[in-house]
């Protein structure tokens, strides 16, 4: 099994505060790895350091071989690195279809001059059945309950067919049912050879869906292994206690 995701003491500070500390971590293409920690334990930091929404202090990212570090959110799409966010990013005032539209790549411009290519038009159409927005696809997205747009985000970034998607917090303010379609999307595309990282705090979701999993704490992985195995490891019980 190949590395496909490589970080490597990866440093962030904010003012006196050091929120990720010589971090490094691998993640292996064809896994779900998760990434849990206490609140605080600089998760999401991560995130946005190997998405390049924030610039590091020091240390490496390497995407397939080839280092990204500080390469712009755009580029990494581009690339196949997509990620989500806690709170669904979407464009509100455009509709179901048009998110998806814009997401494959299309101006703004392009969209309402009606220049969209029909295998677009048609790769959105799809994914709108698949995830269950078809009904909804005419509808602004401001009309879209949380649960909606949180499917619709993760729907819009499998329109430029990524190798890894990071998932943050795909659970979060989300209904039971809601989190079981959640799951199975990801299922589903894991087995068609997408690759997932996943910040998550509902641990019966990471147990069932994710390995290997790595524990954060204090800016760093302290953990990494099986479900079965960091919840029996010292440490991990240790910081979750200690939260």
């Amino acid at each position: 099994m190949s590395v496909l995701l490589e970080v490597e003491d990866l440093t962030k500070r904010f003012g006196g505060v050091t929120a990720v500390d010589g971090c490094s971590f691998t993640v292996d293409e064809g896994t779900v790895t998760a990434l849990i920690g206490p609140n605080g334990s600089g998760k999401t930091t991560v995130f946005n350091l190997v998405t390049g929404c924030l610039p590091a202090d020091s240390g490496a990212v390497r995407f397939s071989g080839r280092e990204v570090t500080g390469m712009s959110p755009g580029r990494l799409y581009q690339r196949g690195l997509s990620r989500t966010f806690q709170q669904a990013r979407v464009f509100p005032e455009l509709t179901v279809l048009e998110n998806l539209v814009v997401a494959g790549g299309w101006s703004f411009a392009g969209l309402f001059r009606q220049r969209v290519s029909r295998a677009d038009r048609v790769r959105a159409a799809e994914l709108l059945d698949e995830f269950r927005l078809d009904r909804v696809g005419d509808l602004l997205a401001a009309e879209l309950s949380w649960g909606q747009r949180k499917l619709l985000e993760f729907a819009a970034l499998l329109m430029s067919d990524p190798r890894l998607v990071l998932l943050d917090e795909p659970t979060a303010g989300v209904n039971p049912i809601l989190i079981e379609t959640m799951e199975a999307h990801i299922r589903a595309r894991h087995a068609a050879g997408t690759t997932f990282l996943v910040v998550e705090h509902d641990m019966q979701f990471v147990m069932r869906l994710c390995d290997p999993v790595i524990v954060f704490d204090r800016g760093c992985p302290i953990a990494s292994g099986t479900p079965e195995h960091v919840q029996s490891d010292p440490r991990v019980l240790d910081a979750y206690l200690g939260e």
